[in-house]
């Protein structure tokens, strides 16, 4: 008597909900048909209950009856939990979307005159096919206030070796173990009742696939950061002004970011610092972005990124070898004047600062890399460059659900350096220090699934692209990869 009691006023409580809002302003919603044949059922079986709790069977055969009826007044109960659990779950779906990706992708490489760690010069020519899963979500938690998250897998086919380079700028990019790894997870909160619009962001950040990596991706934007300077998965807080009504330019914003590039701590005690002597690295950034006037679905971002005691590696860290200075121009307008075209055009100066250390990096116990901050001695500051534009044209044939294709060129200096570790490329293009040229094809399926095919060529002119130990020396390796791609999102 007393769990069906219980029952029934918990449901009716949890069933009114469907109707009002209580306390917490948490609500259930279910059709009126479905509830008002809940109650019914309830008030039922309440009432046998009752009747056989103050019904007195007698003989054998009035007790078998009895329990008899009791085991189908079980399994009624059972169903109504069963009913509850759905409304649950379906509470649950309501509050927080969830959405999957599925990507397998074979790439083909021939990399001819690439240096190995022990300096000896070889050829690689070989395929490469990899798979990429992620549990999308995103949930609006209340007026003003926005949850996204993301977990991801990225596996390289029969092998579960971590990189040598993984960490935790990287993880969910780079191709591991099966493990699941948190890529994003973060709240937007639009402050209220402030004197000027503004945002509050904080957690792990939307800050890998920049623009105008969505192109490529054929998806809507990913990231706030552009991506030539900055494609990571970092921790942080940002603060966003919304500035439209005071500058006149459409969807423009001034940004203030910080983040932690390295955190020292101790594995026994994970509040304290390892003892080594080295220093966190902190990253500050700001951002301003818009509309390019007159061209709608147009942006515009300028940047400034200051890395501040980068550390030699970010496992085992045993050096601070100074702070880096990143600048950056992206301008970017989709379908440009209704033409089909979506065209970008990304600038980037990187100035280091190095203060003297230099740091060795040893694998299996042989040094591998020696240096300061983009320089063998850690003294003399250096500057780096680089350029990346290109095009997208959908083609209106609608037969062939309006493929695309694509073109784009990148360029870096000697000494150019960006945080790009997250890169949806596992040879990092947008860190090489020399030419590549890139052409894809995108072909929708559906909605939901997509096949991209596209080659992609290497001149790389110096060593070490994407490094940020030592100074770079000349190189005579040349990458091409032809690769296929199928991608589907649900």
């Amino acid at each position: 008597m007393n769990r069906l009691v219980l029952l029934g006023c918990s449901a009716a409580f949890l069933l009114a909900g469907s109707v009002s809002a209580y306390a917490d302003e948490q609500t259930v919603t279910l059709p009126a048909d479905a509830y008002k044949a809940i109650i019914e059922r309830l008030d039922t079986l309440q009432k046998r209950v009752d009747q056989l709790e103050t019904s007195k069977p007698s003989g054998p055969s009035g007790a078998a009856s009895s329990t008899g009826e009791a085991a189908n007044l079980k399994k009624n109960i059972d169903d109504i939990f069963d009913t509850l659990d759905r409304v649950e779950t379906k509470s649950i779906k309501d509050k927080i979307n969830l959405g999957a990706e599925v990507r397998v992708r074979v790439d083909n490489f021939y990399d001819k005159n690439y240096m190995t760690f022990l300096g000896e010069e070889r050829d690689h020519n070989d395929n490469h096919w990899s798979s990429r899963f992620r549990i999308n979500m995103d949930a609006d938690v209340a007026k003003g206030l926005f949850f996204h998250g993301r977990l991801a897998v990225t596996k390289n086919w029969a092998d579960e070796d971590d990189p040598f380079f993984y960490t935790d700028f990287n993880k969910g990019h780079a191709a591991s173990s099966t493990s699941i790894q948190l890529e994003r997870a973060y709240v937007d909160w639009v402050v209220p009742n402030m004197p000027v619009p503004l945002a509050i962001t904080f957690g792990r950040h939307p800050s890998t696939e920049g623009p105008p990596v969505e192109l490529k991706e054929n998806r809507p934007r990913q990231s706030t950061y552009p991506a030539l300077l900055f494609d990571g998965e970092a921790d942080g807080i940002v603060a966003t002004v919304g500035l439209e009504r005071y500058i006149g330019l459409k969807e423009s914003g001034l940004r203030f970011a910080y983040g932690k590039g390295y955190q020292d701590d101790d594995d026994f005690s994970n509040y304290r610092d390892s003892g080594w002597g080295v220093d966190d690295t902190n990253f500050a950034a700001v951002f301003l972005e818009s509309q390019l006037p007159t061209l709608p679905d147009s942006l515009m971002v300028l940047s400034y990124v200051r890395a501040m005691d980068m550390v030699d590696i970010p496992i085992g860290a045993s050096a601070n070898l100074g702070d880096m200075d990143l600048y950056g121009l992206h301008l970017q307008a989709n379908n440009l004047i209704k033409s089909g075209f979506d065209v970008f055009m990304s600038g980037g100066v990187n100035v280091s600062h190095p203060n003297g250390n230099i740091a060795t990096i040893y694998m299996n116990g042989m040094p591998i890399m020696g240096g300061g901050l983009l320089d063998d001695a850690g003294q003399d500051s250096e500057t780096g460059w680089a350029i990346y534009t290109g095009l997208r044209y959908t083609l209106s044939v609608e037969m062939l659900n309006n493929p695309k294709i694509g073109l784009e060129y990148n360029h870096g200096s000697k000494n150019w350096f960006s945080f790009t570790q997250s890169s949806i490329e596992f040879y990092n293009k947008l860190a090489t220090r020399g030419d590549v040229y890139d052409i894809y094809y995108i072909q929708p399926v559906n909605s939901n699934l997509y096949a991209r095919v596209g080659y992609s060529y290497l001149d790389y002119d110096y060593t070490m692209s994407g490094a940020h130990i030592g100074t770079p020396r000349d190189s005579d390796e040349t990458l091409s990869n032809f690769y296929m791609m199928l991608d589907c999102k649900f």
